[in-house]
């Protein structure tokens, strides 16, 4: 007797139940493995039907930087072009750098010069959407992250010649009492891995294979003028030709004699400053109604031990299980070194955390041998284990007493394993005035999102290291950075003015490798003036005077103040949790200082219809391959694709083909 309906009819719908189930597998699979990996690939200009030029529709880049005191203003013009037979949308990735505030971008086409507008993202690309559709020439600039951006140009037609101007502000930093500006020329392959991993498509972007030429004409110029005289300037990346105009002022040019494989490393340039004490500029943007300002506290070139004020160092150690081995190990070495260091009216002390803390000492000890013994023994006596409870261990090391009249400094050495990032980043920012705090983060695969987040909080630099061999020479960086303030429990103050806004506030101590700049608004008349308090070398009171009415007098027309200002505070935003009141914040200061945000983007518009047969083609411009980076970056063994050409994904491929065998097989046993 064969088998009732029912039980034909089950056995089916198993079957396609089974056969459903596995396609789906391999569709996830599929998806990781195809295109939506976003992985770059490789692109041979002439390739294919395309010519080449309508795969390199970018000409040039021309960068022009102005550099006052530590502000950089950049104006980049891109020009880009057809000389295909057909129209076409170019899709161009481009970097600039983290600090980058993007305030303003035009279009020029055929004469005509239109000024881009600010808006909402999904907003600005649905007009550009739309104009594309409507076959007029538009532009579109997005932030895809702090420092990649892309530029889309719709509908460039054969013969066409149109440039967009870009321009952003940044502040410069300075590393080691040293000022770096740094101008990014090219972003390097990117692979999201997975959908989950943002599956954003710039990161497919194609890539010239490594050697082969650029034929981007790429011009940098660089106009620097200084508050304080100049002790040195040099470009670190590439030959310039130098003209020192005065000691505040210097003119650089990028010399193209050497060679034109020029874009595919950042252009790098480096001063010093010849001052011999602390000493601060004012910069003021605005009328008589108020404006905003940015204040600029320089440590002296070269620091005497009299210029130091009295120091006090807390060791905020994790002792968690993760730790055990070289972590704890290089940590008493730098324990060693750094209090054998000390003065002998400086002062330190030690404290374990793990899931509790415990103190060496309630009060604060002296650098002599028997008390570095001491503590070596403390450390030694805490075994290794439980979690990581680093807030708490934070809050306690705040609330030690002995950093009244000295400059206190946090040290903390840690992995990272936490998922309190964020509460340790706010406590950070609201106590910075009480004490300093450094990270120093070790292990294989240290948390690097706190240890970065703990030393913007903190105005400092982060220091990773992730195996016994770089603990040395990592130790000794971070030794150097935190031994030597010169200005400590900083207090800013205005008398005849009003001011508010102040970022960042409070205001972490001035080290001899880090100065501290301060961005804030003022009102009424540009009068009074602002007072840097604080205390200086040997314990002394420290007291710096600007004049408001002198600053005022040189100037008041610093346009990149208001946007320095927003940047500074959407970076601050960025830098925690992104609710809906955090994006509405973020998205109003785009919108109102007219800045590039992840939530705002800028779009311009030739109203003027193009007559075009068809719809324009994208073409993502290919990038070259950073210096030093081989073809292996981007899949070297594989064989190179041409830009645009229609290929199924990988996964897509296997998928059909797969399941065409599998319903043959079912066709043969029914």
């Amino acid at each position: 007797m064969g088998p009732s309906t029912e039980t034909i009819a089950m056995n089916a719908i198993q079957r396609i139940v089974h056969l459903a189930a596995m396609c789906g597998l391999l569709f996830l699979a599929g998806r990781a493995w195809g295109g939506e990996s976003s992985a770059p690939y490789f692109m041979i200009p002439g390739s294919g039907a395309e010519s080449a030029t309508e795969q390199l529709p970018l000409k040039s880049a021309t960068a022009r930087v102005r550099i006052d005191g530590a502000i950089a203003r950049v104006k980049l013009t891109q020009r880009y072009g057809n000389s295909g037979t057909a129209p076409i949308e170019a899709v161009y990735v481009f970097p600039a750098s983290t600090r980058a505030a993007v305030h303003g971008m035009t279009l020029t086409n055929g004469g005509r010069v239109i000024a881009a507008r600010i808006r909402e993202s999904v907003k600005a690309r649905k007009e550009y959407e739309r104009a594309k559709e409507e076959r007029k020439t538009a532009a579109l600039l997005e932030e895809h992250r702090p420092n990649v951006f892309q530029m889309s140009v719709a509908n460039l037609l054969p013969g066409d010649d149109v440039t967009v101007e870009i321009e952003w502000t940044e502040t410069v930093a300075a590393v080691d009492g040293v000022y770096e500006f740094v101008l990014p020329a090219v972003v390097g392959p990117r692979f999201t891995g997975s959908p989950a991993g943002g599956g954003a498509a710039w990161a497919a972007n194609p890539h010239l294979p490594a050697g082969t030429p650029n034929p981007v004409g790429y011009q940098v110029s660089v106009a620097l003028a200084t508050t304080l005289p100049l002790a040195e300037c040099v470009c670190a990346s590439h030959p310039i030709v130098a003209d020192f105009k005065s000691r505040e002022r210097a003119e650089l040019v990028l010399d193209h004699r050497h060679g034109t494989d020029i874009a595919n490393r950042d252009f790098i340039v480096r001063w010093k400053l010849g001052n011999a004490a602390v000493d601060a500029g004012l910069l003021l943007h605005g009328g008589e109604e108020g404006g905003h300002f940015l204040l600029q506290v320089e440590p002296p070139q070269r620091v005497t031990p009299e210029q130091v004020p009295g120091r006090d160092y807390v060791l905020l150690l994790d002792v968690s299980g993760s730790m055990s081995g070289f972590p704890v190990e290089t940590a008493k070495e730098l324990l060693r070194d750094l209090v054998s260091g000390l003065r002998a009216d400086d002062t330190f002390n030690v404290l374990t955390f793990a899931s509790g803390s415990a103190v060496l000492s309630e009060t604060p000890l002296a650098a002599n041998s028997g008390n570095i013994r001491q503590a070596l023994q403390f450390i030694d006596r805490e075994p290794a284990g439980g979690g990581t409870e680093l807030e708490a261990a934070l809050r306690r090391a705040l609330a030690l007493p002995g950093g009244e009249g000295r400059s206190r400094s946090i040290l903390l050495v840690t992995d990272g394993y936490i998922t309190a990032e964020e509460a340790c980043r706010e406590l950070i920012r609201e106590r910075i005035g009480e004490a300093n705090v450094f990270a120093f983060g070790i292990g294989s695969a240290v948390n690097r999102h706190l240890i970065e987040l703990v030393s913007r909080a903190g105005s400092g630099e982060a220091v990773v290291v992730t195996s016994r061999n770089e603990a040395t020479a990592a130790a000794a960086k971070f030794r150097e950075s935190v031994a030597s303030p010169v200005l400590a429990k900083v207090r800013i103050e205005a008398e005849g003015l009003e001011i508010s806004g102040i970022e960042p506030s409070p205001h972490p101590d001035v080290f001899a490798s880090r100065p501290l700049m301060v961005t804030g608004k003022w009102r009424g008349v540009p009068r009074g003036k602002i007072v840097v308090r604080g205390i200086g070398g040997g314990g002394a009171p420290f007291e710096k005077v600007i004049d408001v009415g002198g600053a005022a007098a040189k100037g008041v027309d610093h346009p990149a103040l208001p946007v320095l200002w927003a940047r500074e505070r959407v970076r601050r935003l960025c830098d925690g949790r992104r609710d809906a009141d955090v994006v509405g914040e973020i998205t109003a200061l785009g919108l109102e200082h007219a800045l590039l945000t992840p939530y705002t983007s800028f779009v311009a518009v030739d109203e003027s219809p193009r007559e075009m047969d068809g719809v324009a083609q994208t073409v993502r411009q290919p990038l070259p391959l950073p210096q030093g980076v081989s073809d292996a970056a981007v899949g070297g063994g594989a064989a190179p694709m041409v830009a645009n050409a229609s290929v199924p994904e990988p996964g897509a491929m296997g998928l059909l083909a797969l399941f065409a065998m599998l319903m043959a097989l079912q066709r043969r046993r029914g």
